[in-house]
């Protein structure tokens, strides 16, 4: 469970004394105003939500007989979540943010997250979501410039998140990314929610700099590909391709010339996958040989061309040796048509590569074998 966060918080400065219902309906007769399911309430009715204004200008929300200040430049509202239930996100007027917390004591705030909601209307609401760090209290088991590295990487891979500032001054860091809400969905479910992708976030962050790279070939290492498959098909509306490559006659290499040219070749083989791996393709030392490399948002065809251009590529290689030839078979599979879990996707992919090795090595097999660009002999 996450560990509550406290923050000190002094009210605005321009409620210099708390507001009480009386005062607030006593001001001026235009400054109150109520929302919920994106219309105004009548003067009277029981609202769930209201804002006094002062010169046009938020300065507190009344709900449920409390009131809460907001502050002055942001409208931001700090509320308890205890308090939110039956309140939906179509009911936050358009200048004010809720921030809800898990309690409000005095001027401390104690929050899982800092989390900022703003208003549904056409078919959209917003979280903001505020990460701080200092470096001097910083504990964790890597350092700090790493993890946050990791944790922008994690919020740019996440299907419904986007950095939206960034500021490290060489003693605090700032990041600001928000989740985007597609459903009018009562706040208390809302913060759930939000909550739910910052674990994730956080997860991811964690697998990211848990990461390790391959002495030999500088590519990660098994781990890495177990971890980040399985991140990779937690998404169920993203596509997933796995290609995996095995190096022909590899033993024969090792037993004619050696295993510094053994290891040589293994390293130019990688590179091939190093330079053909775009934003989206990561390679992997899958085990001896064997390498991978998962390919995120791509389509059989697309996975099948880059398989078998890495294909193409090996088959150029040239080595110090000149009676030395290198090729490679590879094997695609892609989620979720071949499976959406680790195990059914390098199963399938797996089974396809030793097919290519039976049919001749040098070849590439794919799902449709009749697809353009595949190399078969």
């Amino acid at each position: 469970m996450p560990q509550l966060r406290t923050k000190s918080s002094a009210p605005p400065s321009s409620l210099s004394q708390p507001i009480s219902l009386q005062h607030a309906d006593a001001l001026l007769n235009n400054t109150r105003m109520a929302y919920f399911d994106g219309r105004h309430w009548e003067r009277g009715e029981r609202l769930p939500l209201e804002v006094v204004r002062v010169e046009g200008e938020p300065v507190a929300v009344l709900l449920n007989g409390k009131e809460f200040a907001c502050e002055e430049e942001t409208g931001e509202t700090v509320i308890p979540k205890n308090l939110l239930g039956g309140v939906r996100l179509s009911a936050i007027p358009d200048d004010i943010t809720v921030k809800p917390v898990e309690s409000v004591e005095g001027n401390v705030i104690h929050m899982r997250s800092d989390i900022g909601l703003s208003r549904f209307s056409a078919g959209s609401a917003t979280a903001s979501v505020e990460e701080s760090f200092r470096r001097k209290f910083w504990d964790g088991e890597v350092g700090l410039s790493p993890y946050v590295a990791a944790l922008r990487q994690a919020i740019a891979e996440h299907g419904e998140t986007s950095e939206t500032d960034f500021q490290d001054d060489d003693d605090y860091i700032f990041l600001h990314y928000e989740v985007a809400l597609t459903q009018d969905m009562d706040i208390q479910d809302a913060t759930e929610l939000v909550e739910g992708v910052i674990g994730n976030i956080e997860k991811r962050a964690d697998q990211l700099v848990a990461r390790r790279r391959d002495g030999l070939l500088g590519i990660l290492d098994r781990a890495s590909f177990d971890a980040d498959l399985s991140h990779a098909l937690s998404n169920a509306q993203r596509r997933v391709a796995l290609a995996m490559a095995d190096i022909d006659h590899f033993k024969h290499v090792n037993d004619t010339y050696g295993h510094r040219v053994g290891d040589n070749v293994l390293r130019a083989v990688a590179q091939v996958l190093v330079n053909r791996s775009a934003h989206n393709a990561v390679p992997y030392r899958y085990g001896g040989e064997e390498l991978a490399v998962i390919i995120t948002g791509a389509d059989a065809r697309s996975a099948a061309q880059f398989a078998e251009s890495v294909r193409a590529d090996v088959e150029k290689l040239s080595f110090e040796e000149p009676a030395l030839k290198v090729t490679v078979s590879l094997g695609v599979a892609v989620a979720p048509s071949d499976g959406d879990s680790t195990e059914q996707l390098v199963t399938k992919a797996d089974a396809r590569l030793y097919r290519a090795k039976r049919e001749g090595r040098n070849c590439v097999r794919t799902a449709d074998e009749t697809e353009r660009g595949v190399h078969e002999m």
